[in-house]
């Protein structure tokens, strides 16, 4: 376990399946930034922590900046609104947790005809620009900043989809089109998708996915985060897509297994 120079916490309701899969993605571009690493993650009293395992300090810009920082490029295959996106260093990784082996698109894909993949990745940086001068550069609210931004990836549960389970439709109601959107949420969420993709019953519209509660590296969470190592589960989730009109999104998530806090 790092000392506390060399370790951060980020406050988190792991229940919303955005915050959860920031989390991951938080986790990843540590494990891409933080050299030689390994940085690790766990979740527990209602926070994910990043530890260092250097003994450098653990500093929420380096990840921030990484994540507005590295360039984005959408690689051609067949349309520009699904095709994947390569982002450059320091992060070396390819995003397309939205397609299928096939090239077709899996439920993940939520964002509206008119957007392209890589229009969906970069359309955050910069409203989390503007409203990190708030946290005075701490990691603990990073996920709570907000910012009117029109579209969501739909993965964030508290914004927007009451109004959906309501009945309501974004195609009928234009004042609800610009929701504040938390765009490190967002951001950190589509980076994340990528390593830590839950497991997904497409016919059930169902997702699940499970918070530990121990250290782990990047690799080794992706195997908790699918339940494969039971011994360090903190909590097993289910959540599910919900609709209306073209919109869709994931609902805030059950515990079926652990508990909701330790």
């Amino acid at each position: 376990m790092s000392d506390s120079n060399s370790t951060l916490s980020v406050s988190v309701d792991w229940t919303n399946p955005g915050q959860f899969f920031a989390c991951c993605g938080l986790l990843e571009v540590a494990h891409r930034v933080w050299c030689p690493g390994p940085a690790e993650g766990w979740f527990a009293d209602g926070q994910f922590f990043l530890a260092r395992s250097d003994g450098e300090p653990a500093n929420v810009a380096d990840l921030v900046n990484a994540a507005l920082g590295c360039d984005a490029q959408a690689i051609p295959i067949d349309d520009p609104k699904t095709d994947p996106v390569q982002l450059g260093d320091p992060m070396h990784i390819r995003l397309d947790w939205w397609r299928r082996s096939d090239g077709s698109t899996n439920l993940f894909k939520t964002w509206a005809a008119n957007a392209t993949s890589l229009q969906m990745f970069t359309k955050w940086r910069g409203p989390l620009r503007s409203c990190l001068g708030s946290i005075n550069g701490q990691a603990k609210n990073l996920l709570m900043l907000s910012h009117q931004v029109q579209g969501s990836y739909g993965f964030d549960s508290d914004l927007g989809w009451d109004a959906l389970r309501a009945g309501f439709s974004f195609n009928e109601h234009n004042k609800l089109k610009n929701l504040p959107t938390r765009p490190a949420v967002e951001l950190f969420g589509a980076i994340g998708l990528q390593r830590f993709f839950p497991e997904l019953d497409e016919q059930k519209r169902s997702v699940w996915y499970s918070a530990w509660r121990v250290p782990l590296t990047a690799p080794v969470a992706r195997a908790a985060v699918l339940g494969l190592l039971p011994g360090v589960t903190l909590c097993r989730l289910r959540t599910h897509f919900v609709s209306r009109g073209s919109f869709k999104g994931l609902n805030t998530a059950n515990i079926v297994e652990g508990d909701s806090y330790e």
